[in-house]
């Protein structure tokens, strides 16, 4: 017996999307507040980021989408070479961009942020990360010295 209030399809899936856009550009919102307020190496401890990457391997991988796999660099890493800890995982929407230096001001972290290539954790291991970078963004590449990788959103949640 259906409910005497009940919703018809159409209406409930339209207001979960809306509700769901509504949550992504939330997690946005809070991701830039954070990386305007806070250190690349904060974030790292907080399980946004992971830095001191560096740039292992470049492959095209389906659909056409550049696939990147990022390392710790051998300057900064460990004699185990892992990455730090972090909460980045499979799915999460990310930007890579070149790290900031440390007397970086936080407007030139925003702008290496908003230069920096987006895409989607396709998987991670203790010792590499791999990316799918936008169309748009993997035919320029990435490149850079030294890398460092942001979560802006999970992308779990959301259909893209």
């Amino acid at each position: 017996m259906a409910p005497k209030d009940a919703v018809d399809i159409p209406s409930f899936a339209a207001t979960q999307l809306a509700l769901l856009d509504l949550e992504l550009q939330s997690e946005l919102a809070e991701t830039t507040s954070l990386v305007s307020n806070t250190s690349p190496t904060a974030l790292q401890r907080a399980g946004l980021a992971i830095i001191n990457l560096t740039l292992t391997s470049q492959r095209t991988g389906l659909g056409g989408k550049t696939v990147v796999e990022l390392g710790p660099d051998s300057a900064t890493a460990g004699k185990d070479g892992e990455l730090a800890e972090h909460g980045v995982r499979t799915g999460d929407i990310v930007v890579v961009s070149e790290m900031p230096s440390g007397s970086a001001r936080k407007r030139e972290v925003r702008e290496l942020e908003s230069k920096g290539h987006r895409g989607v954790v396709t998987w991670w291991g203790t010792g590499a990360v791999w990316v799918a970078l936008d169309e748009r963004d993997g035919e320029e590449g990435v490149g850079g010295k030294r890398l460092w990788l942001l979560k802006l959103a999970n992308d779990v949640t959301y259909k893209r």
